[in-house]
């Protein structure tokens, strides 16, 4: 890479032939841009209002196959990746390949349109290798501003160190709370054994609903998408949940006691469905809340999301065990 991303983004970007008034339908938009002599990619077109601030944007290839007499104020959505003119080159080539956007607008402080940069800022020849999704140069991109992001050891160790101390803070929460039901446990010593499954269960989850709450945030940050994408998870979860619950609570049969073995089944079909879905709805949350307080999602998510639902889950499990214990007379 020539360019030298701790730079300001704009000695990278070029000046945008693009930009079309929100009055516009789209054969005007079409005409206005076939008047004009493009010098450089056409991605997006940006929709800008009087006084020359970014509204959002059209793909180029929307605006092609659209009605003549389509408002491109209609076609347009907010651009989701936008970039302060005082941000560095390293911070606009990180939103090409977070939001997998052909070009990202660079705006003023009043949010008027000064420019772009695109893919081929990085790679003159991006533009001609890319594939349907442009997961290859997105890939490539990604690791060369990660490694540019790590920098030497320490500063590598200076961004993954906090994320390990959450794994150290969930493991001594994990043992205090456990400590607090020890009574618990040395009545039904199986309660124990099964603490880890419980937790690995939960960890599984929330690790996968997390993941995939990230991949929206790049694809579609937008609170609907987000909505949906909550809905489906945990009617997936129930679903999981279930099953996985029969299968743990069936199996405990085989390492209580008989005079045990009904409330220990319950108690784990019970805590397995409800770690599950508590799993589920942190992994969902926690890239947006990391996003919010200005932490990289891809690298807070996991420890973050592993944190809480050790935590959430163990207290469950033993909660929940201390109910139904209680409910057939064995905990005093």
């Amino acid at each position: 890479m020539s360019i030298d991303l701790a730079s300001q983004v704009t000695h990278a970007m070029h000046s945008v032939r693009t930009a079309v008034h929100r009055g516009a339908t789209a054969e005007e938009a079409r005409s206005i841009l076939r008047d004009r002599k493009l010098d450089h990619s056409l991605f997006y077109v940006y929709v800008i209002d009087e006084t020359d601030r970014l509204l959002g944007q059209v793909s180029a290839r929307r605006l092609l196959l659209c009605q003549g007499d389509e408002l491109v104020s209609d076609m347009m959505h907010p651009s989701p990746a936008l970039v302060s003119m005082h941000a560095t080159v390293g911070m606009a080539f990180e939103k090409l390949a977070t939001y997998r956007q052909l070009a990202v607008p660079i705006v003023d402080d009043e949010g008027k349109l000064l420019g772009a940069v695109d893919i081929t800022a990085w790679a003159a020849e991006a533009a001609e290798h890319l594939d349907g999704s442009g997961n290859e140069i997105f890939g490539r991109l990604g690791a060369e501003i990660e490694e540019h992001r790590l920098g030497g050891p320490l500063r590598g160790f200076r961004l993954r160190m906090p994320w390990v101390l959450c794994n150290i803070a969930s493991g001594l929460g994990c043992a205090f709370i456990v400590q607090r039901y020890d009574h618990l446990l040395k009545i039904m010593i199986a309660l124990a054994g099964f603490i880890p499954m419980v937790l690995t269960v939960s960890e599984s989850i929330g690790v996968q609903a997390a993941e995939l709450s990230v991949q929206l945030l790049r694809s579609d940050p937008a609170m609907p998408a987000f909505r949906r994408r909550l809905r489906l998870e945990l009617t997936t979860s129930v679903l999981l949940g279930v099953c996985t619950g029969a299968i743990v609570g069936v199996t405990s049969l085989l390492f209580s006691e008989p005079e045990n073995r009904l409330p220990m089944m319950r108690t784990l079909m019970i805590s397995v469905v409800s770690t599950i879905l508590i799993a589920a709805m942190i992994g969902s949350f926690v890239p947006r809340i990391m996003r919010l307080l200005g932490a990289d999602p891809k690298f807070a998510s996991g420890p973050v999301t592993l944190m809480a639902v050790d935590v959430a889950s163990t207290i469950t499990y033993l909660a929940t065990a201390a109910v139904i214990m209680s409910w057939y007379g064995l905990l005093h």
